[in-house]
């Protein structure tokens, strides 16, 4: 049975991950954070940082609580609600942007992450 160890930065014990695998793990983090509209796929990902798919996915759940995709995902999401609110660019001009193909694509993941379809969303910010 793996022993849990607090590891300085986190603020719950890490169990699996071994500590010579998270500076890897945290450059996978740090690369979402750079480029986050950049489609990561794990296998890339794994192999630009020097850690195989597996530890990648299990040390990045365990350390950030998210899968990196979900992660990904999370800050696409919350810069689409940045340029709903700051810019007159349309729905589908937003959904590029953030790294989605299709309007449809986007305003599904949209409403699944807020429980507002970007267009509603956008229409609340308008005061009458």
């Amino acid at each position: 049975m793996p022993r849990k160890k607090k590891v300085l930065g986190y603020d719950h014990l890490i169990e699996r991950t071994k500590l010579y695998d998270i500076p890897a793990i945290e450059l996978a983090k740090s690369l979402i954070d750079k480029d986050p509209v950049a489609h990561w796929h794990i296998p890339i990902l794994a192999d630009k940082v020097g850690i195989n798919e597996f530890k990648l996915k299990q040390g990045f759940r365990e350390l950030f609580k998210t899968s990196p995709y979900q992660y990904r995902l999370h800050l696409c999401l919350e810069k689409a609600k940045e340029l709903l609110e700051d810019t007159d660019d349309t729905i589908d001009q937003i959904a590029l942007k953030v790294g989605f193909e299709t309007y449809n694509g986007f305003s599904t993941a949209f409403k699944k992450a807020f429980n507002i379809p970007p267009t509603e969303y956008r229409n609340k910010l308008v005061v009458v």
